[in-house]
């Protein structure tokens, strides 16, 4: 309602010029009024100031408005992908994403903060001088509004073309962000299989179809500008002839007409506007579409559900099946599996066998198509999963970190650790010695995803965290496949002091990892091949028995026989 105020009065103010000018040309100069120049000049220039101010006041106020709006758009669209199904990041490249939350969002902020305000003055300038043209000479006002409703027509579809190929621009946009971000962060792999021209090629012909596109938006618009611009030419001419013809004819006065005419441009200035800014109108349409999808993104689980309370560390799936999004093949079938609480099961198998999946579906990222998980005999289906992670503490064999201090990575799991719990579970994970050879500790920054750091200094940050939650469930996902063997043995030994008294599942690729455990299930192409303790795993003569005299024959070769 401000804004609107504040335009109406500068439209009101930018009214006052012509009729001034009228006056200046009907009474003072025929009457040699000179006494009253300097007050007419004083008048135009409050009239001015007057314009300047309401509409400098609007445009603070809209601006200000504008930008509260699209930072809720931005941070709702946020919010909702971080509610997501994990299914809708599987599909999506990570570089639409951000291209929706950064470019998309900043056509939409453009077109706000240069487009809007300044239309929403010349629109509301335009309606004030056509209805002071009507009051003074209306068929001048009729001549105005016939050449406006003629430039609407071709405008309008040219408009239309000019956004759908907008479109398409910004889905290309879109890819090309996708593409030079997966080039960049797989730069190592570039590098060491040199494909770095292979990949500049790749961008090339991304480039080239984008810019076909963009040259063809920006001729149609250009067509659509120089079309504004012939009505705004025209428009003073046809006034003139038939304001010409009613001043020969004593209808108006001289001054009337020059009125009329001086009218003639806050008229035009919409159109105008419309036309110079036609192409950044239509990209910021599929601009605001685009982000809009995602506010009706739908949610991993429903709002208000009640939380799994404090975690025992009994976990059951029964009878999962599951599929990943977009593909048939059956990752698990029929897999159950009963862990009380304080047992340590182990999971071995082939690579592809669905082990990972399992402790997913577990966690909640995915829902099975068919099956149950259940936390302490309560349905996850039914419950906050969030409740359930924040008690379970994840050690995988990817860790990520991010671009920080060392600190920051470590509080990340629970950044209300005081400073002795932090000390603790870096000493506790093994991590001490390093962290005393930094020069700047704890507010060393790690590097993009903790390039700086070694594999198994990774790890032991990642258990660290693990230490820090204190989590009555834990979960090792081939924490130790990727580090060498004296590094593992390390970081195996941290794991270990860890375990007791909590529920543990440990994934392993080297089977000494899970040798201890409680019970071991062998998965094979998504079903439970076997099940048992190490040695009775051994005695059945199966997978796990070939598995383990595979990796072991030469150190436990008579205990395997």
């Amino acid at each position: 309602m401000l804004v609107l105020c504040f335009a109406i009065a500068g439209g009101a103010f930018a009214t006052v010029p012509p009729i001034l000018l009228g006056k200046l040309v009907d009474l003072v100069l025929p009457l040699q009024m000179t006494e009253m120049i300097g007050w007419l000049v004083a008048a135009v220039f409050f009239a001015f100031l007057g314009k300047v101010i309401f509409e400098s006041l609007q445009e603070f106020v809209q601006v200000k408005i504008g930008l509260d709006i699209i930072t809720d758009m931005q941070l709702t669209a946020f919010r909702k992908l971080h509610r997501a199904p994990m299914s809708m990041f599987a599909t999506t490249p990570r570089g639409d994403i951000l291209f929706r939350l950064t470019h998309d969002v900043e056509a939409i902020q453009n077109l706000n903060s240069t487009v809007i305000p300044r239309f929403l003055q010349q629109f509301l300038g335009a309606i004030a001088a056509f209805v002071a043209v009507i009051a003074i000479y209306w068929p001048a006002a009729v001549v105005m509004l016939a050449v406006f409703v003629i430039y609407l027509g071709p405008s309008y579809l040219l408009g239309r073309k000019v956004r759908k190929l907008s479109e398409v621009q910004r889905n290309m946009l879109a890819d090309l962000y996708a593409h030079m971000q997966e080039s960049i962060e797989s730069i190592r792999l570039v590098r060491t299989f040199v494909t770095e021209e292979r990949e500049a090629e790749t961008q090339s012909v991304k480039l080239n179809a984008w810019k076909k596109f963009a040259i063809y938006a920006a001729l149609i618009s250009k067509v659509n500008w120089r079309l504004g611009n012939l009505m705004q030419v025209a428009s003073p001419g046809v006034v003139m002839l038939i304001g010409g013809m009613a001043v020969w004819q004593d209808e108006i006065s001289i001054g009337t007409l020059v009125a009329c005419i001086g009218f003639i441009p806050a008229m035009f200035l919409p159109i105008r506007s419309l036309a110079e800014n036609a192409l950044m109108i239509q990209q910021a349409i599929p601009a605001l579409q685009r982000i809009f999808e995602y506010f009706h993104l739908p949610e991993e689980q429903a709002e208000g559900l009640p939380a799994v309370g404090t975690v025992k560390g009994e976990l059951q799936m029964e009878n999962i099946w599951f599929a990943y999004p977009g593909t048939e093949a059956q990752v698990l079938r029929g897999v159950s599996l009963h862990v009380q609480a304080g047992q340590h099961i182990g999971i071995v198998g082939a690579s592809g066998g669905g082990k990972s999946t399992l402790i997913q579906l577990l966690l909640g990222l995915y829902t099975p198509e068919q099956g149950t998980v259940l936390v302490d005999g309560k349905d996850m289906n039914t419950h906050d999963r969030n409740s359930f992670r924040l008690q379970v503490g994840v050690v995988s064999q990817e860790t990520f970190l991010l671009n920080s201090t060392l600190r920051h990575n470590l509080l990340y799991a629970r950044p209300d650790a005081s400073p002795e719990e932090l000390d603790a579970a870096v000493k506790a994970s093994g991590l001490g010695e390093f962290l005393d050879s930094l020069e700047e500790g704890y507010e060393t920054i790690v590097g993009e995803r903790g390039l700086k750091l070694s594999g198994g200094q990774r790890q032991r940050v990642a258990l660290a965290r693990a230490i820090l939650r204190r989590p009555p469930v834990l979960i090792f996902d081939e924490a130790t496949s990727s580090l060498d063997g004296e590094t593992e043995e390390r970081v195996q030994e941290a794991l270990e002091q860890l375990m007791p008294g909590r529920t543990t599942i440990t994934i392993a690729h080297r089977l000494v990892t899970v040798r201890d455990a409680d019970e071991i299930l062998v998965l094979d192409h998504g079903v439970v091949a076997e099940r048992g303790t190490h040695e009775e795993l051994l005695k059945l003569q199966g997978q796990y028995h070939r598995l383990y005299t595979a990796q072991y024959s030469e150190l436990e070769k008579e205990g395997a026989v």
